[in-house]
């Protein structure tokens, strides 16, 4: 892997420099920007409609134009885990003195996290007409307003702190619907809290003045209150980081080499799942477990699932740790099957209310294991009989359920560590993970669907004829097909764990009995009469994925008055087969139940450009946006 990892560093570096990346040209001795004036106007969906007009001096008569740096895209101030995005469109420029075509191109560092808009204005085919040149430059922005309880604002670094030509005269004005209501302006470094010149509201519109020089790594940044809804769509635009792919900025055809050439590096990887399988006792049938006291030698597993017979009752464990034996994780089904299972067992009472469930703690001694334990606790913190919690998904900031779900992994966890049931263990999760498809499967979709294209392919060639080098094509591709998918299997082997042949033998106990639960009928079912089996194997259906057809199996047996229509564990005003709360959701309500919890919000950006008080607490740079400019 660590070759495979060069081998993807060195592509990207090749890459970059074939893109022809490459420092534009500084701006020459004696630029200067005579006059910068901006205007800002807030419209009443939140969009920040601006026109700049730059009056540039350039130092020398060798110069093709101006650009224009503006920054859409930055780390989110108030969560470091999150992005800040402005969405900058309609740009539009226009000069009567000098060339005005233009083009955007966009610079990314930070693992793409800060983007920087490029607008380079001018041909390299043509100069400027002398050493002034007049531009206008329009464009629009999503995202770039605040939104506090009391007001909204627009905080931003409106000249940006890299020019790399000094600024001798700046004014910025600002109009918003209904006023605006107080001001604040910075000048400096980014981080100062010198005022600017001047700043005042004249008519309900924010004037803005910087009369000294802006000069390198200095800039404007403004502030403009609102009223409190003056105008919609005064939240930011808040997203994920950028992805793997983008973050780096490789492109689709790269990575596919690049995982090409890292699959035929660990191409050995179909010796190693081999290598990997579980253990099984010699010449026991599966599903036994050699008397205390007598060894048995152990062997590679080799017995394929369907020559395991099928049990009529479900191993001694709990459902949820049968559930981490058969696929080596622990989800949120293996939470709602242990909540299931203590209400059936008495420890807690499930109550239904106009489609909102609650459990309610009924006796905590009789949680027995210790995962049940970690769950009743996580839950019920004081352990006081009567307390209830509500399935629903948490409010913000409230991690209690998310906590306890995590409790009830590392409890399982640790059940399978020191019962031995492993030779590895699988891959284990920093928090209990959601049910549901995840890359592996995709990817195994995606062999399959360039499989049976390879196989039309040849099918064609066949018919119709193909060019000579098709064929050798065809042969390189499929076994680098089948290096990638023996890597899936390893990664599959891998996250799966190995069992020793203990751990192997109760995995075919609870194989045989989701044999069972799949197959049984109603009139085929074992029971004693006034014994409620869907009660009893109700957590058991949750692990296997069986919930539904057991339900509408035992349902049968309620219509034939076999089983009671109303379970202990679950009081509502239906019978539980009535409310609505079918066995399948149960696993929907739980993973709701223990989701991470929403993160608080407090507004747009970082925090606001005005204090508690009257007075500013700005600086410049503080503000979104930034950017800045020069010649080339």
């Amino acid at each position: 892997m660590r070759r495979a990892l060069g081998v993807l560093v060195s592509m990207l570096a090749v890459g970059i420099a074939l893109a022809g990346y490459a420092v534009p040209a500084s701006a020459a001795i004696g630029d200067r920007v005579r006059s910068m004036a901006i205007a800002y106007d807030v419209s009443a969906d939140g969009v920040l409609h601006v026109t700049e007009t730059i009056e540039y001096h350039f130092g020398d008569t060798d110069r093709h134009g101006i650009f224009r740096d503006l920054v859409v895209r930055e780390p989110y101030a108030d969560d470091p885990s999150k992005d800040q995005r402005y969405d900058v469109t309609n740009v539009q420029v226009s000069s009567p003195t000098a060339p005005s075509e233009f083009d955007l191109s966009t610079t990314k560092t930070n693992k793409a996290r800060n983007q920087v808009l490029r607008i380079k204005i001018g041909s390299s085919g043509d100069t400027v007409p002398g050493q002034d040149a007049t531009y206008r430059i329009s464009y629009d922005v999503r995202g770039a307003l605040r939104h506090f309880p009391d007001h909204s604002e627009l905080y931003w670094d409106a000249t940006g702190s890299s020019w790399e030509a000094p600024l001798d005269h700046v004014t910025i004005t600002v109009t918003v619907p209904q006023g605006v209501t107080r001001v604040a302006c910075n000048e400096g470094p980014p981080g100062s809290t010198e005022s600017c010149n001047e700043k005042q509201i004249v008519g309900g519109k924010a004037i803005f003045t910087q009369e000294t020089d802006v000069v390198r790594d200095e800039g404007m940044t403004i502030v403009a209150g609102l009223k409190s809804g003056a105008v919609s769509n005064d939240l930011p635009i808040v997203v994920d980081p950028p992805g793997f792919l983008a973050r780096y900025g490789v492109s689709w055809p790269a990575a596919i080499v690049s995982v090409i050439l890292t699959a035929l590096v660990i191409a050995g990887g179909k010796v190693l799942v081999r290598s990997r399988r579980d253990r099984r006792y010699d010449g026991m049938p599966p599903g036994t477990v050699p008397p205390e006291g007598l060894t048995v030698p152990t062997v590679r597993d080799r017995l394929a699932e369907k020559e395991i017979p099928v049990a009529f009752a479900p191993p001694d464990i709990t459902a949820a740790e049968g559930g981490l034996l058969l696929d080596g994780k622990v989800d949120t089904t293996e939470v709602a099957a242990t909540l299931v299972d203590l209400a059936v067992r008495g420890a807690i009472r499930i109550e239904g209310e106009n489609d909102v469930r609650t459990a309610v703690l009924v006796d905590a001694e009789l949680a027995t294991a210790t995962h049940e334990n970690a769950l009743l606790k996580g839950l019920f913190p004081k352990q006081q009989p009567g307390a209830e919690v509500r399935l629903v998904a948490p409010a913000v900031g409230d991690t209690l359920p998310q906590r306890a779900a995590e409790g009830v992994g590392e409890a399982l966890w640790q059940r399978a560590e020191e019962r031995k049931w492993y030779v590895r263990m699988p891959r284990r999760p920093k928090v209990v993970e959601s049910s549901g498809y995840g890359w592996v499967p995709l990817g195994c979709g995606v062999f399959l669907a360039v499989l049976v294209g390879l196989i039309s392919l040849i099918v064609w060639m066949v018919k119709f004829g193909a060019p000579y080098w098709l064929g050798p094509t065809i042969a390189v591709a499929l076994p680098v097909l089948a290096v990638l998918n023996a890597v899936v299997d390893l990664i599959l082997q891998n996250r799966k764990g190995r069992r020793d042949a203990l751990g192997r033998a109760i995995t075919d106990q609870v194989i045989g009995f989701r044999q069972y639960l799949t197959t049984a009928e109603a009139d085929q079912l074992r029971f004693e009469d006034g014994e409620d089996i869907f009660s009893k194997y109700l957590p058991w259906a949750l692990v296997l994925g069986l919930a539904d057809r057991w339900q509408q199996v035992c349902r049968q047996l309620v219509d034939a008055g076999r089983l009671t229509a109303a379970p202990a564990w679950y009081s509502g005003s239906s019978s539980y087969y009535d409310s609505g709360w079918t066995a399948a959701s149960i696993s929907t309500t739980v993973s709701s139940t223990f989701a991470e919890p929403p993160s608080p919000s407090t507004g747009g950006g970082s925090s606001s450009g005005f204090s508690s008080s009257s007075s500013s607490s700005s600086s410049s740079g503080g503000g979104g946006g930034g950017g800045g400019g020069g010649s080339w």
